[in-house]
């Protein structure tokens, strides 16, 4: 349920742009192909494999099928979890120095706290996904409740106040009816994803944790 056409990753990476304008390019290629490729995934799986698909949806697959679909995606795992430590461990590494030298230049003190960073959200991140048995549920929950409005939500949000306060108010919406349109469903597509994935994942923890399926900590 984390797959979705926008990121949270936006932001950072369009304020390191040399022309933030530039990143709208990007934007709509991203948008178009992962909300295709989604779309596509999902009805296939549900096609296929009914509402009983397992998590992550390669287990559902014969034994043969599941360890080609795993070894596909072992270097995709290994390519975001890095991404995501590095985006993050940057984040704060940024909020840390912002106005020094250790910013930009090779110091002692720079690459010593970067190295720190890395490591700490590595072991962070090893800690969530092994050590806590819920952590498939826990990843759906924080998708619904965070990754909905960051896709849609707040990307319709924005346009309404960008719109709102630069282009004449109201005024301003309706001279775009289309547009406003648009980002009005992608508000309510938000509302939608987060409150039916809150459901449905939730459901699904309490189905696993009566029936016992639930792993035990630190067991892979």
């Amino acid at each position: 349920m984390f797959a979705y056409a926008g990121h949270f990753m936006f932001f950072i990476l369009i304020s390191e742009m040399k022309r933030p304008q530039d990143a709208m390019k990007a934007a709509y290629t991203l948008q178009i192909t992962a909300t295709s490729l989604y779309v596509v995934f999902a009805v296939v799986s549900y096609w296929y494999i009914g509402s009983d698909v397992s998590s992550p949806s390669f287990l559902s697959l014969s034994p043969l099928f599941s360890k080609i679909a795993f070894g596909l995606a072992i270097p995709n795992f290994f390519i975001a979890g890095s991404l995501y430590s590095h985006t993050a461990s940057k984040l704060v590494f940024v909020r840390l120095f912002r106005h020094t030298k250790h910013i930009h230049s090779h110091t002692f003190l720079g690459w010593g706290t970067w190295t720190v960073l890395i490591l700490l959200a590595n072991a962070v991140a090893f800690i969530f996904a092994v050590g806590i048995p819920i952590f498939n549920y826990l990843v759906g929950i924080s998708a619904a409740v965070f990754a909905a409005w960051y896709t849609y939500g707040l990307a319709g949000a924005f346009w309404l106040h960008d719109t709102y306060y630069f282009e004449g108010g109201y005024r301003g919406w309706l001279r775009k009816p289309m547009a406003l349109m648009v980002n009005v469903f992608t508000i309510l597509a938000g509302a939608f994803i987060c409150v039916g994935g809150l459901y449905a994942t939730i459901v699904a923890l309490i189905r696993a944790s009566a029936a016992g399926e639930l792993p035990p900590p630190f067991q892979c």
